[in-house]
């Protein structure tokens, strides 16, 4: 009995059918491993996720077909139109991974070697992507039955009158997109600084998108995605584009009393450097650190020191740390960082308030 009904179930499928779900089936087991090895950085579950659904919906296409709408013309039309849009994003995966390869540029990093996108590398995957596209549109409209010029006709006027209306959203972002690629304003690795809603950011550049670039905040250590015509907006200062071989120039600035001569700031700054490089080692010692006097103000000498190092991408913690050792010898040196306004200010209301006899 088990047998037979086994058999009548297998009757009811075509060859055609069998395999078609067969393949469906085989797909679905290697779209991870497969997709993993075509792009294994960019939105790798979603893209799984993405082939298996489609696999998925052809497998009940034609189970549909064979069981509960037998012979149906527009069921099979779907069917056919899904296999479509398939092969359609599988083709270009593929090409685009070539393209990657050949186009690209490749980094070495931490984790291993990657390959990021450049202008020509982005701009023939835009191609690629827009022209298998319009092939697999007409296609599926074909198999849908809109044969006549007319028809056919209608249906991408109204595809490219959406595009058109929502062109302002997406154009923009995608070619500032390849003008950044195009003119290596930041590229991946880079540390780049800018001020975003009055707020000065210092990140790293993850990845240029389409629409949009990822960074990773250094000072708060998360990811911040800014749209592509919003980041080319903002002036990017590009840390890790030395002018010189000598690396960044850094500055850091102190408020000192007028009490204080040149010689005994200059001093205690060196000292200061002279325990960084015994302790840290973080900054290009063999470039002395210069100290000169950035502004004379009403009550204190801005003094500017300058230094050299290479490793921006710890440019926020080499800061904290050198600002610490030396805070730490002008303690020892008894020469006070305290802004001296501010201190005049709470001594004249210490005395004005010593003056005060409280009311009977």
């Amino acid at each position: 009995m088990m047998n037979s009904t086994l058999s009548a179930v297998l009757n009811a499928f075509t060859i055609q059918d069998l395999i078609t779900i067969g393949i469906s089936l085989l797909l679905m087991i290697l779209a991870r491993p497969f997709s993993k090895w075509l792009n294994s950085e960019d939105d790798l579950t979603s893209r799984v996720s993405m082939m298996r659904m489609l696999n998925f919906l052809i497998i009940v296409a034609v189970l549909a077909s064979v069981f509960v709408l037998h012979e149906s013309a527009w069921l099979s039309r779907l069917t056919q139109s899904l296999i479509v849009i398939y092969f359609a994003t599988l083709v270009t995966h593929v090409i685009n991974y070539f393209v990657r390869r050949r186009f690209g540029k490749t980094r070495i990093t931490s984790t291993g070697t990657s390959i990021s996108d450049t202008y020509s590398s982005r701009g023939l995957s835009l191609a690629v992507a827009a022209f298998i596209s319009v092939i697999a549109l007409v296609t599926c409209l074909r198999i849908l039955g809109l044969n006549s010029l007319l028809e056919a006709g209608g249906a991408l006027g109204i595809i490219g009158l959406f595009l058109a209306m929502t062109q302002g959203s997406w154009a923009p972002d995608i070619i500032s997109g390849l003008i950044i690629l195009n003119s290596r304003l930041c590229e991946e690795g880079d540390v780049v600084q800018f001020n975003m809603d009055g707020t000065q950011i210092v990140a790293s550049v993850f990845k240029t998108k389409l629409f949009h670039t990822e960074c990773l905040d250094l000072a708060n250590n998360h990811r911040l995605m800014v749209r592509n015509t919003k980041l080319r907006d903002y002036g990017i200062q590009n840390l890790s584009r030395f002018a010189s071989a000598k690396g960044l120039r850094e500055c850091m600035l102190f408020n000192i009393d007028y009490a204080h001569s040149q010689n005994e700031v200059t001093e205690m700054m060196l000292r200061a450097f002279s325990e960084i490089d015994r302790v840290e080692g973080m900054r290009e010692e063999q470039f002395d650190p210069e100290v000169l006097v950035h502004d004379t103000g009403d009550y204190a000498v801005t003094w500017a020191v300058y230094y050299y190092i290479k490793d921006v991408k710890h440019l926020l913690k080499i800061k904290q740390k050198f600002r610490a050792h030396i805070l730490a010898e002008s303690v020892r040196s008894d020469i006070s960082l305290a802004t001296p306004v501010l201190q005049m200010n709470e001594v004249t209301l210490s005395k004005a308030a010593a003056n005060v006899t409280p009311s009977m």
